[in-house]
């Protein structure tokens, strides 16, 4: 059990949800619009991709324990100027940096033999893990270190890697190919996801400054950010609504659009407090997994209406 706790830990288990909604809606996007769900094929997807997200979390703390950002995050937060949420592990002595190593190496081996079985059906599927692998290896991890350079770059990856291509490729290996509406639904739903990562910056942006890392809070400051974190959960509101109108979801979907304004409403509350900024990342993340969940069950209804 002890072993399954540092296990969570090291790779933070407990953002599984993030990954979990777009791979399931790009899969029953693709049953809603008439192709038979192939329950071998998704499992292969889902596992695939849940194992290169923690794959992607473990070299993430990697790259940030090595940076010193996090160690210099703990120093903030015992004068009250910062959060940590990385490299715990690492901290308390409990597992070490070849540890670390050991687990994002499973969890990318495993993550690719799900993509070798896959490209048996579907060709593409490496190609398009290959490029969510680079993008999520390489946002912290040098020579690129997309998230270090900042200035959108390593919300651009994430939106991406954890948003874009999970939902499309889980629409291609359910269909055999990629068409508009799957590219549609997944900018709503990537950038919410990239909101998770934003929101994060807010826990710990002093300590990004002081170790170069241009993250949009350090190059805004607080106040600007959070006006633009406002725009951005109006854009994903607007996006659910563009989906609707182009009929890529139902209009019942709507309700999902409604879920950004808990989120809006947490955010006003975040006046630079920590413990505030803490609250607004566990409400963004209810509300998106909400989200996910409604426009899931609007296409569901939709799909047994046309049966």
């Amino acid at each position: 059990m002890e072993k399954v706790r540092i296990w969570a830990t090291v790779t933070r288990a407990r953002t599984l949800p993030v990954m979990v909604a777009p791979v399931v809606l790009g899969a029953i996007l693709a049953w809603q619009e008439g192709y038979s769900f192939q329950w071998g094929l998704f499992l292969l997807t889902l596992v695939g991709a849940l194992a290169a997200h923690l794959g992607a979390n473990v070299v993430n703390d990697v790259f940030d324990f090595t940076a010193g950002a996090d160690a210099r995050a703990r120093q903030l937060q015992s004068q009250g100027k910062a959060l940590t949420t990385g490299s715990q592990a690492l901290f308390s002595g409990s597992a070490s940096l070849a540890d670390y190593r050991r687990f994002w190496l499973i969890l990318f081996a495993i993550a690719l033999l799900c993509g070798l079985i896959l490209s048996l059906w579907r060709p593409w599927v490496l190609a398009l893990a290959g490029a969510g692998f680079l993008l999520a290896f390489f946002y912290v991890a040098p020579p690129l270190r997309l998230a270090y350079i900042g200035r959108g770059l390593g919300e651009l990856d994430i939106f991406l890697s954890f948003g874009l291509l999970p939902l499309v490729g889980s629409y291609y290996v359910q269909a055999g190919s990629i068409n508009l509406s799957a590219i549609l639904a997944a900018l709503p739903v990537g950038l919410y996801t990239t909101l998770v990562l934003y929101f994060h910056h807010f826990l710990h942006w002093r300590a990004d400054r002081e170790v170069d890392k241009k993250t949009p809070v350090v190059l805004l400051g607080e106040a600007r950010a959070r006006q633009l974190g406002a725009a951005l959960l109006g854009l994903t509101a607007l996006l659910i609504v563009i989906d609707i109108l182009l009929g890529v979801f139902p209009w019942y979907g709507v309700l999902a659009a409604l879920t950004v304004m808990p989120v809006y409403l947490a955010l006003r509350r975040a006046q630079g407090e920590l413990k505030q900024y803490l609250a607004l990342m566990a409400q963004n993340m209810s509300s998106n997994l909400l989200a996910a969940l409604l426009l899931v069950l609007a296409l569901l209804v939709r799909g047994f209406m046309h049966f």
